[in-house]
């Protein structure tokens, strides 16, 4: 089965649409990039880049993997999968453009895909996932064929105007600004996000202070047209039975970087730990024009 390559790319450099010709993506001023073997495409110039090598390291996206893979995280897919339902169902469209910006590994998107095949929904629905960290979409691209993987930014989304309904955002960095344009006229944007209780147990261990602060206001997003439609959360609590599954779930995060080696060191000698998992789910939609 080959990999499914969406119609609304658009050129990185020049912003024209990009056109499949057997194993390339081509725009009309000449520019190709190529299809990659796994099935992704690279759509990350280097002028886009801010290092080398940037976004997740392949140690931090195999830690990513095999922590998911877990099914720790199962709850949160199966959530956002239950609202991404309800938007698409919503929609009174033909065709149906979600993508989710920052997809790391492709988890949540490979878990979506996988349920909305085993549901009845008429139309077709197009997914796509984007991150700037090439191991992580060669990671993703292992886990479906019918995803467009893409290496791109946030910040500089190689996608048409007007050709996404939705936009997930998992634990990541927004960019509304960059947001808006791809979004059709009503378009929403699925943002899913630490509560204050997330994983709160860990951080008191690797932190001398803990706060519970709550998700990111919403300024930036109200001031280029989003309001917030719907808000929820999901709380429960999850085993962490060894001390590799504990040491994946710190690498996949952002504490890795932020805890001291005191911290660190403390996180290495735990064997078991359990958990608060809080996450909130935010529904943002774009005003009709």
């Amino acid at each position: 089965m080959s990999n499914r390559i969406t119609n609304n790319l658009a050129c990185p450099l020049d912003g024209l649409p990009l056109i499949l010709h057997i194993r390339q993506v081509v725009c009309a001023n000449g520019h190709s990039f190529d299809v990659a073997r796994q099935g992704y495409i690279n759509l990350l110039p280097v002028q886009h880049k801010h290092s080398k090598h940037p976004g997740d390291s392949e140690a931090m996206v195999r830690a990513r993997t095999e922590f998911l893979n877990s099914g720790a995280y199962a709850p949160i897919a199966a959530k956002l999968t239950a609202i991404t339902h309800e938007l698409i169902v919503e929609q009174q469209v033909a065709a149906y453009y979600l993508l989710d910006a920052g997809c790391g590994d492709g988890y949540y998107l490979a878990q979506l895909f996988a349920t909305l095949q085993q549901q009845a929904i008429q139309r077709e629905v197009t997914l796509l996932g984007l991150d700037i960290s090439k191991p992580a979409i060669i990671a993703a691209a292992k886990r479906s064929k019918q995803i467009t993987w893409l290496i791109a930014s946030n910040k500089h989304p190689p996608l048409l105007p007007a050709s996404i309904d939705c936009i997930v955002c998992m634990f990541g960095y927004p960019m509304y600004a960059s947001f808006k344009p791809l979004l059709k006229p009503g378009g929403t944007i699925i943002l899913v996000e630490a509560g204050p209780n997330h994983l709160l147990e860990l951080r008191e261990i690797i932190y001398p202070s803990v706060s519970q602060s709550p998700p990111p206001e919403l300024a930036a997003a109200a001031a280029v047209g989003f309001t917030l439609k719907h808000e929820s959360c999901l709380t429960y609590r999850e085993t962490l039975a060894s001390n590799a599954q504990i040491m994946n779930l710190l690498m996949m995060t952002p504490h890795f970087f932020r805890a001291s080696q005191t911290g660190k060191q403390a996180a290495m000698q735990l064997n078991t730990i359990e958990l608060t998992i809080d996450v909130v789910f935010r529904v943002l939609v774009q005003a009709s024009v």
